[in-house]
This record gives C-alpha cells, sequence and structure tokens, in this order.
C-alpha cells in the first residue's frame, strides 16, 4: 500500500480518503491505534460506541475498526446508522468515546472516521490522531486482514434510543418547540418548510423532529437513505446541490429550506423566496441570538461569549461587542472552535462553512438543532427567513469564501510572505492563516484543513458593494492564481 497516499488522509481533525485506496486494513489498525496509542495510555473509558453512516464501504469498515478495536481488549457497543451529531449525543448520555464511519459531505466513493475522545473534544492531530497515523503507516505495509472472520455486530437499539432521546431533547429546549409552536397555533397558521437531506444521514432523524410540532409542515425532500447520493451530492455549499431545494420551497411557497450535508452536522438556511441566507451573517444573527437568551434565561448557566471563526465576516464580532457582549476569535475547525467554547463556556460558536455549535448540546455541532433554531427566531421574532440578516446584508460585503487548487508543495510560508509584502499598512493576524485588516476592508488567506488536495481558501470582506470583486482579483493577481 501507497503510505504517502494515506498520510495524506489524515487532516487537522479526522481522516478521509477514497476507497480503494482507503482499505478495511487502515480501518482495522484505526480501531487497534484507538485503543492502544489514545485511550488506554490517557486512562480513558475504552468503551465506545461506534456508528457509521450509509456509504456503500461503511458497513465491511465499521466491521473492520471494530475487529480491530475488540482485538486490543477494548468493548464497543455496536450503534449502527446515525447522523454524527447522534455520535456525539452517545457521548454526553454514556460519557464514553464516540467514534463515526463518515466522510460527511464528500463524494460517495470517500469515506473517513470522525472520534470523540472526551466530548466536546474532537480527535484532532494534536490529540492523538499524529500518533494514530504513525501507528497506522509503522504496518500497513506488512498487514493483511481477514475479511471472512470479521464480528458480526448486532445493533444496541435500547442505548441507541437514549441518544436519540437526548438530541431531541436539545431539538426541542434550543428550538424553544412548546412556545414557537403555542404561538403558531395562537396565530391560527402553520410554518412551512423544505429540508433537503441530500439522501443523507439526516433523513433517519427528520422523521422523529417533524412529530414533535402540531403547526409546522415539514416536506421532505430526498430524505430516503442513500449513500450513492442519487439526487445531488450531499455537499449544500456548492450552489448546485441546492437548486431542488430553491425550486421545491417556490413551488409549495414555504417559509424556509434547509438543506443537509451527508453525515447532518452542517445546515445551509434558504429564504422564503429560495434565495440562499449568506453563512456569514446568520451565524452572526445566531451570535446576538444567543447573548439575548443568556440574558433572558437565568437557567442557562453560560456566558454572554461567542466564538467565531477570524477568516470570515466582522459582522459576528462587530455585532456582539455592540451588545457588550464577548466575541472570542478562533481558527476554523472542530476541535479549535470547540476547545474556545468549554474554556469560556460560551453559550454558542459558528463557522460560515455550515456548522453550528451549541453550548446546550456539550458545545457540539449540529445541523438539525439549526431547524430548530431557524423556527424558534422566525416565529417568536415574527420575522420572515429573508428578514433574518438583513442588517447585515445592507452593511458587510463578502466574496464568500474561494477555493483555488494549488499545486503540489506549495510553501504557504512563501504565500504570506508575498501578501504581507504587496498589502503593506494592514493589521495583521496569523492566527488562523494570515488575515490583514483595514477600517473598510479585510482578507484571510489559509490552506484547507480537509481537502484531499492542497486548496488555498480566501475570503475578502469590503464596506462597499463594488469593491469586494476587486480586492479579490488583487490578492488573485498577486500570487499568480487564474480566477
Amino acid at each position: 500500500m501507497n503510505k504517502e497516499i494515506i498520510a495524506k488522509m489524515f487532516k487537522a481533525y479526522d481522516m478521509r480518503g477514497r476507497v480503494p485506496e482507503l482499505t478495511p486494513e487502515v480501518y482495522y489498525l484505526m480501531g487497534q491505534a484507538l485503543f492502544e496509542v489514545v485511550l488506554s495510555p490517557e486512562n480513558l473509558p475504552t468503551e465506545i460506541s461506534l456508528f457509521c453512516d450509509a456509504r456503500y464501504s461503511s458497513p465491511i469498515f465499521y466491521k473492520a475498526f471494530a475487529a480491530g478495536y475488540l482485538s486490543k481488549g477494548g468493548s464497543i457497543v455496536p450503534m449502527g446508522l446515525a447522523t454524527t451529531e447522534m455520535m456525539y449525543a452517545s457521548c454526553i448520555v454514556f460519557n464514553r468515546p464516540g467514534v463515526t464511519i463518515t466522510a460527511s459531505h464528500n463524494p460517495k466513493d470517500d469515506n473517513g472516521l470522525k472520534m470523540i475522545k472526551a466530548y466536546p473534544q474532537i480527535l484532532g492531530r494534536t490529540e492523538g490522531l499524529e500518533e494514530m497515523m504513525n501507528y497506522v503507516l509503522d504496518r500497513i505495509e506488512t498487514f493483511k486482514l481477514d475479511l471472512t472472520k470479521l464480528p458480526e455486530l448486532q445493533e444496541n437499539i435500547g442505548e441507541k434510543a437514549k441518544v436519540m432521546s437526548l438530541l431531541l431533547d436539545k431539538y426541542a429546549e434550543i428550538g424553544n418547540l412548546d412556545k414557537s409552536d403555542e404561538a403558531l397555533g395562537s396565530q391560527s397558521r402553520k410554518l412551512k418548510i423544505v429540508v433537503d437531506t441530500a439522501n443523507g444521514m439526516s433523513g433517519y432523524v427528520l422523521p422523529e423532529i417533524a412529530k414533535l410540532y402540531k403547526n409546522v409542515e415539514f416536506i421532505p425532500l430526498y430524505w430516503e437513505i442513500d449513500g450513492t447520493f442519487p439526487n445531488h451530492p450531499a455537499d449544500p455549499f456548492n450552489p448546485a446541490n441546492l437548486v431542488d431545494l430553491q425550486a421545491k420551497v417556490i413551488e409549495t411557497k414555504a417559509d424556509f429550506g434547509i438543506g443537509m450535508d451527508g453525515d447532518g452536522d452542517r445546515a445551509v438556511l434558504v429564504d422564503e423566496n429560495g434565495n440562499l441566507v449568506n453563512s456569514e451573517f446568520f451565524v452572526a444573527k445566531c451570535g446576538t441570538f444567543f447573548i439575548d437568551q443568556v440574558r433572558l434565561n437565568s437557567t442557562l448557566n453560560f456566558n454572554p461569549a461567542i466564538v467565531y471563526v477570524t477568516s470570515y465576516s466582522r459582522a459576528l464580532a462587530d455585532s456582539v461587542l455592540a451588545i457588550n457582549g464577548t466575541a472570542i476569535p478562533s481558527k476554523q475547525g472542530h476541535a479549535f472552535v470547540k476547545d474556545e467554547m468549554k474554556k469560556y463556556n460560551a453559550i454558542y460558536g459558528g463557522e460560515a462553512s455550515g456548522h453550528h455549535y451549541f453550548g446546550q448540546f456539550g458545545y457540539m455541532d449540529s445541523g438539525l438543532l439549526v431547524i430548530g433554531l431557524v423556527i424558534n427566531m422566525v416565529v417568536n421574532e415574527n420575522l420572515k427567513a429573508s428578514e433574518l440578516c438583513k442588517y447585515y446584508e445592507d452593511k458587510y460585503f463578502v466574496s464568500g469564501e474561494r477555493n483555488f487548487e494549488m499545486p503540489e508543495g506549495t510553501d504557504f510560508g512563501v504565500i504570506k510572505s508575498i501578501l504581507k509584502q504587496e498589502f503593506e499598512g494592514g493589521i495583521i493576524n496569523e492566527l488562523d492563516g494570515l488575515s490583514m485588516f483595514w477600517p473598510d476592508w479585510k482578507f484571510t488567506v489559509r490552506f484547507s484543513q480537509t481537502s484531499t488536495k492542497p486548496t488555498l481558501r480566501i475570503n475578502v470582506e469590503t464596506r462597499g458593494q463594488n469593491v469586494v470583486s476587486v480586492k479579490l482579483l488583487e490578492i488573485l493577481k498577486t500570487l499568480d492564481i487564474n480566477n
């Protein structure tokens, strides 16, 4: 096996690769490594919850991981098909590590691993994933797995029901479900929403969520679970994958639409006109909403603090500070945002990538909880979805995250030096890549931590609507990147 290819599968906070390069042998050794180099040495619980998504490669990888973990003396509670937030919920319910076999929004031929060793901390490179990678690389060339001897895993229905119960309880809490449903009833109206799961794992939970409401009609779009993603890829941040959702919202005259990713931990919002709501501004709206919630509800034992990602719009930091909240900057990525939230006991954290982190959910992220949150805001603030972020749309102008594939071996240090020299006079922040700030604009460049190929991510924000494209082109020209 090509060790170099396998090494590239290990990202900042998960593992992702493509079949057939990604093999059952890798998963078996990862199971051994989790026990041998992470959980046992750190005296953490060695009974784990194991989940998977519905990709065609997941069943064999699920068994292979279990076999490797069991071979070292660990104990597994098999949970079967689930969204990633169900894995997170299991860590809360049972206070034990969790693992799920998934490649999130990646194409159908990809797969991967997400692991929690002690919630909310995802198991990333600095928490043991680096050591697990080295364990695999040291053994993979000579190891061959007998696929006929993999264990048959019986799903633990009772424990899985407890996981689902907690997730639904948190949905009701964050969505202020009773008040929202009651308000709709008193107005003698129903809310109508379209949810597109792209045949991903959110279709496993959404029928249960739909039962919680009397006055909300859910219009299913591709809720049938199918890991080949036959209708469109399960990546809602590609505009091409939102076309069906936007059309369905208009066709049904829905109040809004939600697009989910493959494993259910990300969500994007489409308004009643079929327009995509800017995710950077939606995070800002959520930030101010949760600051208000902390101050209004004495049972919420969190600080009026929001964690935000520095590479995106200043809208969140500006608006949170304006209401005397605390805005805490973070690098992008699960591990970093969750660390900061736990450190400061923050009520909410958000990324424009569609990850929303909830203090009430153990500082962990969930796309499904976003649905309840939007219903809560739309109903109880008496707003249309198109009005949620209007303030920010009129004040901040953003390019959105632009991605550019770079040649192998590209030196990010060289990129930073070129930009610092060309764009002198800006305030420099290197918390996450390189950010440079001026009174009327800012930009951030950083390398992707999840892409399988070297990818430069660029964000530009200006105070003037017509300036964004000009500034972006200046950066691309400076770096000799073809747009």
